[in-house]
């Protein structure tokens, strides 16, 4: 996605397999307003941290490391809330961003930590955030390749599509998964809302292998890894012996 665009909003739908993708291009095609041109195709990698009693997790906080075109940034932000099997933002919202090295450590960026852990805990008089942070590790990766589409019509209306093959891989329990997802972000202005609004409800009317989510990623990521492989013993089956006669 290009750096300068101004995300307005953004809709997220799971694929029900890579094929989708075409189902979608043939569609908006068919509606013969809308102009959709290949933009990019885009290596990404998210990775997370907490400690190992998700501490983080369980206080709605997210800390992760984006590496994105070559720029990498650590991040750390309030989680979204569940409110009536929906997500939505907590009135309080809070995103900080540092740009850093690749292979730059946590510790390396110890004092940027300290003073937003402070912050996002600030009800928590004895919260002592140095000692929190040595026990983070790295708890989900999420490793993407996006293939990003441009989308416009007459009226002004300017969107991208995001078709992403995600795999997930969660450090807690060794489970790895994948998912295709499909995110679309709205840039253009407010006059091209009521178009938006038309073209998504197309999509989930028309193409059924769209599943429309409220998730971000790594609540994406954690259902599809929550559960640990169980390993099974393969026993021998031994054959009868010939009884003598």
């Amino acid at each position: 996605m290009r750096k300068l665009d101004k995300i307005r909003g953004k809709q997220r739908f799971y694929m029900f397999s890579e094929k989708t993708k075409e189902k979608v291009l043939e569609l908006n095609s068919f509606f013969g307003k809308y102009i959709m041109n290949f933009d990019d195709k885009i290596k990404k990698t998210f990775t997370y941290y907490d400690t190992p009693n998700h501490d983080l997790e369980k206080s709605n906080i997210v800390l992760f490391k984006t590496q994105i075109n070559g720029e990498t940034e650590l991040n750390m932000a309030t989680e979204k809330v569940q409110t009536n099997i929906r997500y939505t933002l907590r009135t309080n919202y809070k995103h900080y961003t540092k740009q850093i090295r690749p292979f730059d450590s946590l510790l390396k960026h110890k004092d940027w930590l300290i003073e937003n852990f402070k912050s996002m805990f600030l009800s928590s008089l004895n919260f002592d955030a140095e000692f929190f942070m040595r026990k983070l590790q790295e708890a989900y990766t999420i490793k993407t390749v996006s293939r990003e589409y441009r989308s416009a019509n007459v009226t002004g209306l300017k969107i991208t599509y995001s078709f992403d093959e995600d795999k997930y891989i969660n450090h807690f329990n060794g489970v790895k998964a994948k998912g295709n997802i499909l995110t679309i972000y709205l840039h253009s202005p407010e006059s091209t809302d009521a178009d938006y609004k038309d073209l998504m409800g197309k999509l989930e009317r028309y193409l059924k292998e769209l599943t429309p989510t409220t998730e971000t990623k790594i609540m994406i990521a954690r259902k599809m890894t929550a559960h640990e492989i169980v390993k099974t013993s393969k026993k021998k089956i031994e054959k009868p012996k010939d009884k003598k006669k």
